[in-house]
């Protein structure tokens, strides 16, 4: 029995201490966290989030899983970490495109460029786009994470639909519709880019971009 306890109570030290340490406002800054998300990205990317393990991150980052239990408790966690930042940057980045005086044309190749230098910095986005997130976590940090996707994707609209409203952008298309449309060309990247391959993944940007603007031309 004093073995079982001094176990238990062991374990709940060690709860204590994780929850402590995911609480404290210095973890963002942490070297180890850092190496802990950039291994975890890795691994998303090589296994796919469905089959990664959290000893696989652990064999990745060259931690036993003890220690990788003192910054975080699941993969979910993992996960919500790794996309909350930069699909929040995203927004913000598409909010101050969208307020500046420019022409729509202008603002949706700026926005998609945008999209596209995110994934270059961020490649864990890739895990977003491949993913239904909210199928595989629930929580407010996920619902955040949703929020910030969905208002990115009003965002690009309000453009198409300013855009065909001055003239600039064809106006017998659904502005919801084009952004699906362009949007999943995009994201369609993740199946089959290859960082080691000729082209860059703002080469393909590029030509995406351009793709977009000439379907939304207005008809001659």
């Amino acid at each position: 029995m004093a073995t079982r306890e001094r176990n238990r109570t062991a374990a709940s030290d060690i709860a204590r201490r994780r929850m402590e340490r995911r609480l404290a406002s210095g973890r963002k800054s942490d070297a180890r966290w850092q190496e802990v998300l950039d291994g975890a990205a890795r691994v998303f990317q090589r296994l796919g989030y469905a089959q990664t393990t959290l000893e696989d991150v652990a064999t990745e980052v060259g931690i036993n899983r003890a220690t990788l239990y003192y910054y975080v408790g699941t993969k979910e966690e993992l996960l919500v970490s790794l996309l909350h930042q930069p699909i929040e940057q995203m927004r913000v980045e598409l909010e101050q495109i969208v307020a500046e005086p420019t022409p729509p044309r202008e603002k949706l190749a700026r926005g998609l460029r945008a999209y596209v230098h995110a994934m270059e910095r961020r490649p864990e986005l890739f895990i977003f786009v491949g993913e239904n997130i909210h199928k595989v976590m629930t929580g407010d940090e996920v619902t955040d994470i949703q929020r910030n996707a969905d208002l990115w994707g009003r965002l690009l609209t309000k453009v198409i639909t300013d855009g065909a409203a001055s003239g600039e952008f064809r106006s017998d298309v659904d502005p919801n519709v084009a952004v699906l449309g362009i949007v999943g060309m995009f994201n369609w990247t993740y199946r089959w880019f290859d960082p080691d391959g000729p082209r860059s993944l703002a080469d393909f940007g590029e030509i995406f971009i351009e793709l977009a603007l000439s379907s939304l031309a207005p008809k001659s």
